[in-house]
């Protein structure tokens, strides 16, 4: 049996459409599910938040996997009413060219988070994030590669 892939990552936003907006935008992601409203214990149990709360919910979807774009619209979880801006946690996505990445980002109302791009023994790297301040990483090397040199820096951790 097995796990077969990271299916998707669920991430906090304030406006679900304009969210939507960035991702397509930004990281050419397209519809999977458009948004839906989910109210009550249905909400509660699954989000979080008070008797009354109330979440909208959509996927954007990439060549593999999605995000998941959860937005409250009444009766917070805690962690919504005072998200923490931090590095962690984050996800990571692998682009084509993170250079243009990072220009379309900024373009569809994100940010960068780090100064400059890093060059990883050949793979380019970088912090950018959301509207949101949902901090995303760029890598252009598939994840093999990167754990591949992971390993070569810490070799205690190959499995």
């Amino acid at each position: 049996m097995g796990t077969k892939q990271l299916h998707h990552t669920g991430i906090l936003v304030k406006d679900l459409d304009r969210s939507a907006r960035f991702y397509i935008d930004a990281l050419d992601g397209h519809w999977l599910f458009k948004p839906s409203p989910m109210t009550g214990e249905t909400a509660r149990r699954t989000f979080g938040g008070g008797p009354d709360a109330e979440v909208r919910f959509a996927y954007i979807g990439f060549d593999e996997g999605a995000v998941e774009l959860v937005e409250f619209v009444k009766d917070p979880a805690d962690y919504a009413i005072d998200p923490r801006p931090a590095r962690l946690p984050h996800f990571a996505v692998m682009v084509d060219d993170v250079r243009d990445s990072i220009r379309r980002i900024v373009e569809a109302g994100g940010s960068e988070v780090w100064e400059e791009p890093v060059d990883w023994n050949g793979a380019l790297v970088m912090y950018v994030a959301d509207p949101d301040g949902n901090v995303i990483e760029l890598f252009d090397a598939p994840l093999e590669k990167i754990v591949e040199m992971t390993i070569e820096i810490f070799p205690d951790s190959a499995p």
